[in-house]
């Protein structure tokens, strides 16, 4: 009841936020908190040595400075990205701002990039800027309001929640972030111990299908994705069983924005 609780504050909250806003202009998202341009010399010392929330702001700053050195430092930053010394935890702020200069040396970067991309056989490939840098907070309304995750309706947070998928909290202890982010990209390429799906013919014509929640030398439990009902057969009682995908929509990865993506991974990783 208190996760409960807290989740219903949260939404609460946002709601509020977004009442509060109508009739202003929305601010870009990923920049409502970069503040004006600051000299470029300023934003290069940040990006060396400052925190990751300080080096965040400041590459949101320079997706707009009116600099012409603002695409020169990021230009630099891909370097880094190249060599492995760019922090995973920036490597999303890094991308949406250089998307955003109209320097010739960043746009072939990018497509570059997304060349590489469209060849890779990683299913993860697109969205490993995901991996690391989200917030917990906003990947908990996620959660629990968003409408196109749905996550809420199906798995379980410290005992909130739906139960035909895994409960999320297991997940923070069983898988590292690899793992929790193929499961929201490519949830077929491994389903949880307990969670495979099924279609079941019975002798007597009946059909059933779902999730596969208990089984046993002598019975099974399947519960329905559609209400969340559990019904119990016999082993002997079934004439058929076919292999189902897991429940959760392939496409998902395409239903969030990445940072949506990548908060949705810190809140299941680290909670918030």
């Amino acid at each position: 009841m208190k996760t409960l609780t807290r989740l219903h504050s949260a939404a609460l909250a946002a709601l509020a936020l977004i009442t509060s806003a109508v009739g202003q202009s929305a601010p870009a998202a990923g920049n409502t908190d970069a503040g004006p341009p600051r000299p470029i010399a300023e934003e290069a010392a940040v990006l060396e040595k400052g925190r990751i929330s300080a080096r965040r702001r400041a590459l949101a700053r320079l997706a707009t400075h009116p600099d012409p050195e603002a695409d020169k430092l990021l230009l630099a930053q891909f370097d880094r990205y190249r060599a492995g010394d760019l922090p995973p935890a920036i490597w999303l702020d890094f991308f949406e701002a250089a998307a955003k200069r109209n320097h010739p040396a960043l746009k072939a970067m990018l497509a570059e990039r997304e060349e590489m991309l469209a060849k890779s056989r990683d299913a993860l490939s697109r969205f490993r800027e995901c991996l690391e840098g989200g917030d917990g907070e906003a990947g908990r309304l996620v959660f629990a309001t968003k409408a196109e995750a749905g996550c809420i309706r199906c798995h379980t947070v410290s005992g909130e929640g739906g139960k035909i998928g895994p409960d999320l909290t297991w997940l923070r202890n069983a898988m590292d972030r690899t793992q929790i982010l193929e499961s929201i990209i490519a949830p077929n390429s491994s389903i949880a111990t307990g969670f495979a799906s099924a279609a079941l013919t019975l002798k007597n014509g009946e059909s059933i299908a779902g999730v596969v929640s208990h089984e046993s030398a002598d019975e099974l439990t399947v519960t329905s994705i559609v209400d969340g009902k559990k019904t119990t057969v016999k082993t002997a009682d079934i004439a058929q069983r076919t292999p189902l995908p897991s429940p959760m929509p392939p496409h998902f990865g395409a239903a969030l924005d990445k940072r949506a993506i990548r908060d949705l991974v810190e809140f299941i990783a680290a909670g918030d």
